[in-house]
């Protein structure tokens, strides 16, 4: 309380400080940007074609680049924090998993719910529908804009969009070289690169960050004793934009390696390590026909994934091995080679004045091959009750993990936009999809805006929307902690919104009530043998309301603020907090940028003893970061940026039940770093 107490005291010195000489000010970039401006910052994600926060048929938080760099945050997991109803925080998988959740809903730790989009393309693994394991610290300094799009958007984008969007546009015509070094003898480098050439414009994008990790003395998972450990991680990008007239082809690359901390719960020091890559290259060709705006996209993206894990402690498996040993189960699973391909022809018509209709048609292939692990004892005697459970001697690829599938896609959707008078507009949207062996969904949508006057805007929306299961949640075979369920349905949500809006030159406010009703949710329940399964049961409601505030107090001093409080939400999401709340101030004078942001989460409930309905409860937890940047000329900057200020301790659920103190957290991080621009 001291610590909160400090801080606002200091806040207010500013504050006083600020208003007295606001005529001094030398604003560039952010700051020569007018609030209303920043108001009506471009939004595409919610209807595939421009609005704003006041006129933009859904609840959405909004982040430039601008603002982005003034913070003290380098991934998208960080930024989320920052969003009404989003939630982001470590999990026991492995070290760079850091789960995502919209709303209170969060079953799993793939984040399979909200569908992630970059410059328009599905960045969604093919294998668990998510983004978690794949692309789990998405680099902030390569994003332009990204929009937070909370509530269902299946009537566009279909399934996987169900409690929301993230709509990514990334940065072009950029020269730009940074690099840094840090806590945990971090690295940390990229390179926007873009040259034009003729009518051919290359826009490049290139990204490592390294560190050795932090030292923890944590649970070791198989006994309540404790061992010593680390996260070191390594994360590299590279990205590819080239644009000729109206032909547009973008390559994405992500890899990520993280050893020795998590990986499903368990320590083994020098043998536990999670490899993550995604690929991806994607052409659109645009058309223009009169009125109408058309179209076509060609995508194909693959991903890979390899952990190696201890499942056991030493001798656990001697008394029933043959032959006998008391060796540890260490396991391997590849999840190499899944591969998508998507098609989509996309239509906007302007019809007149006052109103226009989108229509598309989506196809997409998904395939999932075999996957094997190697293993040192055959964990499908283990998952199947043999006994003796054979024993190899070393790691050997013998058991199937995952059985090879196939699935299409197709999907068909309208939107309907009206101006119905000159301050209501209506929206009107329906998508069908077809999925090869598991069925068909309909997704409606309807939205009323209506602003009221000059200041006041009230939204009311409503939407249906679904998800189909995964390959993994279909197919997992042989595997001793999940298993699969081919009997799968899609699970769907209807959401119901009611935002109001406030916008005055100085102050933009909304405070919006949320309702979700799930029927067919697809969860991971008991099989009585230790293992979960995936199955559709009857989930409860979550209702809340969410709040956002953006003030600017003068030239020099702007404050971003966000409030969610869940009041109902499944008991399954008992990993969520009820409560989040987060405040950004930002403070300009003269070349110096000094930013401070605050995030707050309540308790939430970690399982424990074998059992997802025996519990812990972790406390709740305030976090501050902070940056300091001093401009030497539009050209030259430097900047120092601490996340985890105060060096707070505090531990955030595990994925499994092993774990009774939760999962430990990074504590301070400290980074220091140069930017070129030229």
């Amino acid at each position: 309380m001291k610590t909160q107490v400090l801080i606002a005291a200091l806040l207010f010195a500013i504050v006083a400080h600020a208003e007295e000489d606001t005529d001094k000010t030398e604003p560039d970039d952010f700051f020569t940007m007018s609030f209303s401006e920043l108001a009506n910052v471009e939004i595409t994600g919610s209807t595939l074609s421009p609005e704003n926060l006041k006129t933009v048929p859904s609840a959405v938080t909004v982040f430039s680049h601008n603002e982005i760099k003034q913070l003290p945050f380098d991934t998208l997991d960080e930024l989320m924090n920052l969003v009404p109803g989003f939630q982001s925080y470590r999990s026991s998988a492995s070290s760079l998993d850091y789960p995502y959740s919209s709303r209170g809903r969060s079953i799993g730790t793939n984040g399979a719910e909200i569908l992630l989009l970059v410059d328009g393309q599905r960045l969604n693994d093919p294998r668990t529908g998510g983004g978690v394991k794949l692309i789990q610290k998405f680099p902030l300094m390569y994003i332009e804009r990204v929009e937070f799009i909370r509530g269902p958007g299946a009537a566009i984008y279909g399934s996987n969009a169900m409690m929301g969007v993230i709509n990514i546009i990334t940065r072009s015509d950029v020269n730009e070289l940074a690099a840094g070094y840090g806590s945990f003898n971090r690295r940390q480098a990229y390179l926007l690169a873009s040259q034009q050439i003729g009518d051919v414009g290359i826009n490049l994008f290139g990204h490592i960050d390294k560190d050795d990790g932090e030292d923890y003395h944590a649970q070791d998972g198989f006994n309540p004793g404790r061992v010593d450990t680390d996260d070191p991680r390594d994360l590299a990008d590279f990205n590819a934009k080239i644009d000729w007239r109206k032909t547009h082809i973008h390559l994405q690359h992500y890899q990520s390696r993280s050893e020795n901390f998590y990986i499903t719960n368990h320590l083994s020091n020098d043998f536990n390590r999670r490899d993550a890559e995604f690929n991806s290259i994607s052409l659109r060709q645009d058309f223009d026909w009169e009125s109408i705006a058309s179209s076509i996209w060609l995508s194909y993206s693959r991903s890979d994934v390899r952990s190696h894990g201890q499942l056991t402690a030493p001798g656990a498996l001697t008394a029933v091995s043959d032959p006998p040993s008391n060796d540890a189960l260490f396991a391997s699973p590849d999840f190499d080679d899944y591969e998508e391909v998507r098609v989509q022809w996309h239509n906007d018509w302007d019809i007149d004045a006052r109103s226009n209709l989108q229509l598309g048609i989506e196809m997409r292939h998904i395939e999932a091959p075999e996957a094997i692990a190697e293993n040192n004892f055959d964990i499908s005697d283990i998952a199947n009750g043999i006994v003796p459970v054979r024993y190899y001697g070393g790691l050997h690829a013998t058991t199937p993990v995952q059985a090879e599938s196939s699935r299409n896609i197709v999907g068909l959707y309208g939107q309907y936009q009206r101006q119905l008078l000159e301050s209501t507009r209506l929206t009107l949207g329906l998508r069908y999809d077809d999925f090869s062996n598991i069925g068909d969904q309909l997704s409606p949508r309807v939205a009323l805006v209506q602003e009221l006057n000059d200041h006041h805007t009230v939204k009311l929306l409503f939407g249906q929307a679904f998800r189909a299961p995964s390959e993994s949640e279909l197919n997992l075979i042989n595997n001793p902690v999940f298993l699969g369920n081919r009997d799968l349905k899609p699970e769907t949500v209807q959401s119901w919104d009611l935002i109001w809006v406030g916008q005055w030159p100085r102050t933009t406010v909304s405070l919006g009530y949320f309702e979700n009703h799930f029927k067919d949710s697809i969860i991971q329940t008991g099989t009585g043998g230790g293992s979960l399964q995936y199955n559709n049961t009857n989930q409860g409601p979550t209702r809340g309301v969410e709040v956002e505030l953006y003030r600017e107090l003068n030239e020099r001093l702007r404050v971003r603020a966000a409030y969610t409080y869940i009041f109902d939400k499944p008991d399954e999401s008992f990993r969520e907090a009820d409560q989040t709340a987060s405040a950004i101030i930002n403070y300009r004078l003269g070349k110096w940028n000094a930013n401070v942001t605050a995030i707050y989460h309540s308790e939430r409930k970690s399982p424990v003893g074998g059992s997802t309905s025996t519990r812990i409860t972790l406390d709740d937890y305030w976090q501050h970061s902070g940056k300091l940047s001093y401009n030497f000329n539009p050209d030259w900057e430097t900047f120092i940026q601490v996340k985890n200020l105060l060096h707070e301790d505090y531990a955030t659920p595990a994925e499994g039940t092993n774990l009774t103190d939760g999962v430990p957290n990074r504590g301070r991080e400290i980074l220091v770093g140069m930017i070129l621009r030229f």
